[in-house]
């Protein structure tokens, strides 16, 4: 269908107009072009007021959004009034008041993606401005965008589009298993309601007090896992959900990607340039210029950074300090906020409002970043996980290595993670993850999967090529064994952490190395010296460390599963002695994030699920207690 199409220059004015627009308006192009938009169009409200006087649509294009529109009334017949920023002007189209086809959502998503990437100030604009094209789309009143942090522990309120937008700011921040964004992005599976009054898995209460009645919540997902969840929401308890699960389905993905690749084009762009300081200037300098960064792009006022060795750079340099606590949880990973949405510190809830970060540099928190406002963004909590995937890349020019050692011990030769996917570094290089299914890096996993126990030749082979004459392939051990030497020793002519032994070999851990598989064991042993508090704190800081079961990329080795099962049980039984603490100090909400992750762990365990549903009748969630029993019930079921 022909479009009713204007394209005005910066000014305002009309270079060139469509014939259905020039018939429509009653006059010829040529008289058209170098007039005004709002003098030629001249549109009212429903009350005959006028509109494009004020032209509300490049008003928002000036200030930078990068789609706006407007309800009118031109000629008699009721149209929206859409504006398009170009390079060199705006395009404005005016039509009959409908909501936006797929393609008008896929086209205006190409746009906020370039424009994210582009632009980092109108960041949360484009995002602002996507959403409520959505929702228009989905024939909804409300859509928000939650992102996980990159350690996908939080689901952290990062935009929103709604006409009643001040109830979805009562609560910006869910655990993973939490309320509805929780659950979506814990079973990455998309969650429908049409009675949202009377679900007790929703934990809002303004929203419910606000009419809603229809909410979708639908995961936003990678390869390597859930970046965040999309929710819409209508006060239509007959709302079409299926043609709003129809439009999520194509978005969701598309939206996923542009996030992630918006915010790593930013992240890229950050590094170079800190790169680019590293090498002509100091340490502190490039500290300083991440910290310039995000005050520019979260809207902050000061920034300060501090590590663990005390080392502190301020943003502006005559930042006083501000709580100096020890005990700090975002040590432990926990980005926190200070009367700035989130989940709120629990040893200050005085002071300017700000974020505290944690700087996570392969997993290890090496410093924390706070940021400070003068005025608290709406939503609140918009800038906390953006920050987190923004400056996650550059932080490792100034932290390259984990400093959870003490500063003077040397750099380990070899570090390991060994919880979740397999990560090697050696000399401090990473080894590129598509070695690591190579024969010498498999003979590595059956060294890590059988610690200080010798080998014999007969055994690794049967575990490198299963199915095949152990007599033969014995004889090729040798030849993977030097492979993996010249791969991981100091020097492999004098080898130290391969050693031959009668009959076959014995890995031991001798170099200056880190492995997470140690640390994690040695923290459980000291938080189970501790009591109360402090244990559950040094249980949480164990946890940390268990990104995932040992070698999650070999889950079918049958040589990994006594390893596999004795450090996820280790797990379990830290995760259950914190929770029980945490039940006893009446925090029962955390106690049930902490359950529910258990569950994951150990899904066949019906115990868990009734110490889950016992934190959840504590916490106030009824439905969701009702749900963990009857899983309760049917495991134990099963096992009868």
């Amino acid at each position: 269908m022909p479009l009713k199409r204007l394209k005005l220059d910066a000014e305002g004015r009309i270079v060139e107009v469509s014939p259905v627009a020039a018939g429509f308006l009653g006059a010829e192009p040529e008289v058209l072009r170098g007039r005004y938009c709002w003098d030629v169009v001249r549109g009212t409200d429903d009350f005959g007021r006028p509109v494009c006087a004020r032209c509300p649509v490049l008003a928002r294009l000036d200030r930078g959004a990068y789609e706006a529109e407007v309800r009118l009334r031109v000629r008699g017949e009721r149209l929206r009034c859409q504006g398009v920023a170009m390079d060199s002007g705006y395009q404005i189209v005016l039509d009959e008041r409908r909501r936006p086809k797929l393609g008008e959502v896929l086209y205006s998503l190409a746009w906020a993606t370039q424009r994210m990437a582009e632009e980092p100030m109108r960041f949360f604009q484009t995002l602002e401005v996507f959403l409520g094209k959505l929702r228009r789309a989905a024939g909804m009143e409300a859509a928000e965008l939650f992102l996980a942090d990159p350690e996908r522990r939080y689901l952290i309120l990062t935009a929103v589009s709604a006409e009643n937008a001040s109830a979805f700011l009562e609560r910006p921040w869910f655990a993973l298993g939490e309320g509805y964004p929780g659950i979506v992005a814990l079973a990455r599976s998309p969650l429908v309601t049409h009675r949202l009054e009377e679900d007790d898995r929703y934990l809002r209460i303004k929203v419910k007090e606000a009419g809603y009645h229809t909410y979708l919540v639908y995961p936003l997902e990678l390869p390597q896992g859930v970046i965040g969840v999309l929710n819409l929401a209508s006060k239509d308890p007959e709302a079409d959900d299926r043609a709003a699960l129809e439009l999520l389905e194509v978005v969701a993905p598309v939206l996923a990607s542009g996030i992630y690749a918006a915010l790593t084009s930013l992240g890229e762009k950050q590094l170079l340039e800190v790169a680019r300081l590293a090498r002509a200037k100091g340490e502190v300098e490039v500290i300083e210029e991440l910290l310039r960064s995000a005050l520019a792009f979260s809207g902050a006022k000061a920034a300060v950074y501090k590590d663990r060795s005390g080392r502190r750079v301020a943003v502006p340099a005559s930042l006083p300090p501000v709580c100096e606590l020890a005990e700090c949880p975002t040590w432990n990973g926990e980005p926190l906020a200070v009367r700035a949405g989130g989940k709120p510190c629990p040893l200050v809830d005085k002071g300017r409002p700000r974020y505290c970060l944690p700087v996570v540099v392969d997993g290890e928190v090496v410093a924390m970043e706070t940021v400070f406002f003068s005025r608290v963004p709406k939503p609140a909590t918009r800038a906390m996980a953006p920050l987190l995937w923004l400056q996650r890349l550059a932080w490792k020019v100034v932290a390259p290595e984990s400093r959870e050692e003490p500063v003077e011990a040397p750099r380990p030769w070899l570090r390991i993670r060994a919880l979740g996917p397999l990560k090697v570094w050696v000399d401090g290089e990473p080894v590129p993850p598509g070695q690591l299914s190579t024969l010498p890096w498999r003979l590595f996993k059956l060294f890590l999967a059988h610690p200080e126990r010798p080998l014999s030749l007969e055994e690794i082979a049967e575990a490198l090529w299963p199915g095949e004459r152990v007599a033969v392939t014995a004889r090729r051990v040798p030849r993977v064994v030097h492979s993996l030497r010249q791969r991981i020793e100091p020097d492999p002519r004098a080898p130290r952490l391969v050693e031959a032994v009668d009959g076959g070999y014995l890995f031991r851990l001798e170099t200056p190395y880190a492995y997470d598989v140690e640390r994690f064991e040695e923290r459980v042993r000291a938080a189970d010296a501790l009591e109360g508090e402090a244990a559950a704190q040094a249980y949480a800081a164990a946890l940390d460390l268990y990104r995932g079961d040992f070698l999650a990329e070999e889950p079918l080795a049958d040589w990994a599963e006594a390893e596999r099962a004795y450090l996820r049980a280790l797990a379990v039984r830290a995760g259950e002695r914190a929770g029980e603490i945490l039940l006893e100090a009446g925090r029962a909400k955390e106690a049930a994030v902490l359950y529910r992750r258990l569950t994951t762990l150990d899904p066949g365990d019906p115990y868990l699920y009734d110490r889950l549903a016992e934190a959840l009748k504590a916490a106030g969630q009824p439905a969701e207690a009702a749900e963990a029993e009857a899983k309760a019930a049917a495991l134990l079921a099963e096992e009868t």
